[in-house]
This record gives structure tokens, sequence and C-alpha cells, in this order.
């Protein structure tokens, strides 16, 4: 499988208090999707057809075509548990044997949840019983809180620890927005970056949810019969930033959206075919004293046509 991550850059002072990230990259590592307009993944492309500047420099970049890259997956899950989340969740948790097409053979999985608090839920397992369980037991809490972006922080600082031969990944399942975390967007994509961590996002509307679940299967959340006007107000706030596009956008990702269990699982099968069929472009750096934020630009020469998706930058160290 492949392993990769990106890297965005937002300059602002890290916390004394965050987890202590380090960052060092004696060999830039880069994983890349390539499709045409509709979408179908492009194959063959070997380390000319590859155009990568960094910082507005050519680099000569090697080539290991899609499909043998075969790094293992370290994956943690991130789910919104808030009260909001109830009709989501119901599908979520329909979901878990999906995660091996994301992980593949030898990944394995960590779960972490969100509302008002962050709590992990799994540490990384390669078993699936227990994965199996830890989605069966996923409820939502008497919470208004979503503090996905503080759960993305603690998935990216559980994946530092984790080999370094690993590709990491982060998979979001929440609604676009946060709710409450105390981190800002900024620290979050500059820690995923800096550890190369790729974040895919599949986000649901709280509002939306409730209307594609099957009577058969609904159940009164923690809100329902809440106040009409909350609920306005709550949705006129939704709409003021969309989170989940940042963290895809930012770190390499791909940002999906759903609004029923068939499409969450499209969404889920789409994220692994993409982790598994992209090309790992590396080069080596220039060596520099301190650690500078580098903007990549990836393109495959001659093909404007072709879309090309890969983070945006990394580290010098």
């Amino acid at each position: 499988m492949r392993r990769f991550g990106l890297v965005f850059v937002i300059c602002v002072s890290l916390s004394a208090q965050e987890p202590t990230f380090k960052a060092q990259a004696p060999l830039v590592v880069v994983p890349v999707t390539v499709a045409a307009k509709g979408g179908e993944r492009i194959w063959g492309l070997k380390d000319e057809d590859f155009q990568v500047l960094d910082n507005g420099h050519q680099r000569k970049v090697v080539v290991e075509p899609w499909g043998t890259y075969e790094s293992h997956v370290a994956l943690v899950v991130v789910i919104q548990t808030s009260a909001l989340s109830h009709s989501a969740l119901l599908k979520v948790k329909k979901t878990a044997g999906m995660l091996d097409s994301i992980t593949g053979e030898g990944g394995e999985v960590a779960l972490i949840t969100a509302d008002g608090e962050v709590e992990t839920q799994l540490d990384f397992t390669t078993s699936w019983e227990p994965i199996q369980e830890a989605f069966e037991k996923l409820k939502a809490r008497d919470s208004r809180g979503g503090r996905v972006l503080d759960g993305v922080d603690s998935a990216t600082a559980m994946l530092a620890q984790r080999p370094k031969d690993q590709r990491r990944v982060v998979l979001v399942l929440s609604e676009a927005r946060d709710r409450g975390s105390k981190i800002k967007a900024a620290e979050v994509l500059t820690h995923a970056q800096q550890q190369n961590v790729t974040i895919y996002t599949a986000s649901y509307s709280a509002y939306v949810a409730p209307l594609t679940t099957k009577g058969a299967e609904y159940q009164e959340g923690p809100l329902a019969g809440g106040n009409l006007l909350q609920v306005f107000f709550e949705i006129a706030q939704a709409t003021k930033q969309n989170m989940s596009k940042t963290l895809a956008q930012y770190t390499g990702g791909r940002q999906l959206s759903f609004a029923t269990l068939h499409k969450l699982e499209d969404d889920l099968s789409e994220i692994g075919k993409e982790v598994h069929s992209q090309y790992q472009l590396s080069f080596v750096p220039e060596t520099e004293k301190d650690a500078i934020y580098h903007e990549l630009k990836i393109s495959v020469r001659d093909r404007p046509d072709l879309m090309v998706r890969a983070r945006p930058g990394y580290w010098s160290r």
C-alpha cells in the first residue's frame, strides 16, 4: 500500500502544551493521484513525465508506479459523536467492514470519537473483531459539541508514534464544521503536514441525515424534540465554514459527503481506491539549517487536461 501525507504551511505559533511533533525530511516522498477528467486513474507514468516545482525550483524525482508501493497503512478514524450526529451514526456503525478497503492487507486501525470531549476508543490494531465491536458501540452523546479539530490533532499525535515506513492516513466522519475545538485549524494542518498525514473526510449534514434514515431503524436521539429556533440557528452557523474541505485540501486528501448508507459505502470505497492507486514521487531536498516550509507544485508534462492531486508542500526538517 502507499503511505503518505502532506503539508501546506500556515504561519502559527504552536502552543507549548500541544503534543511535540518532530519534522524530519531526509527524503521527500509525496503520494500523487493522477486522473482524467472523467475520474479514470492514469497509469504508466514515469520519472520524466512529472514536473515538480519546489519553491519554484525544478526537482528531479524518482517515481514508483501506482500499485507497487506496498508500505502498510496506519489509519485513524475520527468520528463525531455529538447529539446532532445521531442519525449519521446509525449509518457509520455499519461500515467498519469497509475500512480494509483503505488499510489493505497488513494495515492497522485506531478510533477516536469527538463530541464535547475527545476520546481514544481503540488503539491501533490489525484485528477486525475489536474494530467491529468499537463501531457497534458508537452512540451519540448528550452534547452539542463536536471537537473534530481536536480529534484530528490527537489522531496526528498517534500517527507520529507509528513506524516511519507506514503511510499515515486520517479518515474524518463528521459534519463539515467544527464545534468547540480548543485548537485552531492552522495548527492542526501544520502538525499534519509535518507528520506526512493525509486527511480524507466524509461529511454529512446533521439536518439531512434524519431524512434518509429508515423508520424501522430510527430511534430518537438526545436532541429529538429540540427548539426549532435553535435548529435554524445551528443551520445558519454551519454555513459559515467548511472544515472538512480545508483539512483534505491542505493535506493532499479528498473531501466527500454522504446522506445515505449507500453513499457512505461508496465514499469509503472511493477513498480506498485512491489510497491504493497513487504514484509515489520522491526527491532529495536541499540541506537547510532551519525548518522552513516549501511549496510544491506537481503536474504531468504536456498534459494540462489531467487532474493531479498531492500535498501542497513539505517541511525542510
